[in-house]
């Protein structure tokens, strides 16, 4: 496994990080409440065991099974070995106290004293006004001087200049989430945002590095340009890698499904520095992107 720097912060993140919103589900139904946990488990294990070090769940992912999975898959000694990041669901916060008592319950349910990474979950300038109206942000420092949360940093959805907004709104971000692929260089926060939270010291966290799996799993005419060339790599790893291949990000996370996709992510993740992409790679991701 590679590592990389984590914003300001004296430690090394994995250069793949665990997205747990997309764990194997009865009748392969994405994002249903019933995972698979026997086989939820060994995936998590395979990428801790090989290196994965940050894990990201959030309250609301498998209709609220996802940290009840996770909690139990880092018993037996897993949790000492990663970092933990979940979410704070900001929709459904409506007094001041909510803050805590979501809190509560999710410290129970990972079965932890700490949640190393906490992240005001999907901020938009709805959710940045309620923040502010609510005065969240004095919770959560709340939460972090009496130990319950290591970090706080927020996932986006919204323009640019919202994130903007929110990121120069509040002085104490460690970190940001957001979508950032080859496919969305301009979508919501994308390069601009890239370049400005790289500016202010923030690590970044790119969610949604294959674009929620449509990369791998293209319409035909799409397919087709993706067969037009012949790739050494497959387009997930060549997806990863042009992620990777930007020094701003810290961590590429990814929802795996199976546990082949987590074996051949950790394998991308393992040359994402001695492989950076070719100029034939470079140009057939061009071709795709036009092709979209």
């Amino acid at each position: 496994m590679q590592y990389r720097a984590f914003g300001q912060l004296d430690w090394q993140v994995s250069a793949l990080g665990f997205g747990c919103a997309r764990f194997p589900t009865a009748n392969d139904k994405p994002f249903a409440a019933e995972i698979r946990e026997p086989e939820a488990i060994a995936m998590l294990h395979y990428a801790i065991d090989h290196g994965v070090n940050y894990i990201d769940t959030a309250y609301v992912y498998h209709e609220g099974n996802s940290e009840l999975l996770v909690g139990r898959a880092l018993q037996g000694g897993y949790r000492a070995r990663v970092r933990l990041a979940t979410k704070s669901p900001i929709w459904l916060i409506e007094r001041p106290e909510d803050f805590d008592r979501y809190l509560t319950e999710q410290l129970r349910k990972l079965q932890t004293e700490q949640i190393d990474f906490y992240l005001l979950h999907g901020l938009n300038q709805k959710g940045w006004r309620k923040v502010q109206e609510l005065d969240l942000l004095s919770s959560a420092e709340r939460a972090i001087a009496d130990g319950r949360i290591g970090w706080l940093g927020f996932s986006f959805h919204d323009s640019c200049e919202v994130f903007q907004q929110i990121v120069d709104g509040y002085a104490r971000w460690t970190f940001c989430q957001f979508i950032y692929n080859f496919l969305d260089v301009e979508k919501e926060a994308g390069a601009r945002g890239l370049k400005y939270a790289a500016s202010k010291g923030l690590a970044i966290v790119v969610m949604e590095p294959v674009q929620g799996g449509k990369i791998t799993d293209p319409p035909r005419p799409l397919q087709e340009v993706w067969n037009s060339v012949p790739a050494a790599r497959t387009p997930a790893a060549l997806a990863l890698q042009w992620v990777w291949d930007h020094p701003e990000v810290a961590v590429a996370l990814s929802g795996m499904s199976t546990l082949r996709q987590v074996e051949e992510n950790v394998a991308s993740a393992d040359l994402s520095v001695a492989s950076p992409l070719t100029v034939d790679e470079l140009a057939l991701l061009a071709r795709v992107r036009g092709a979209c």
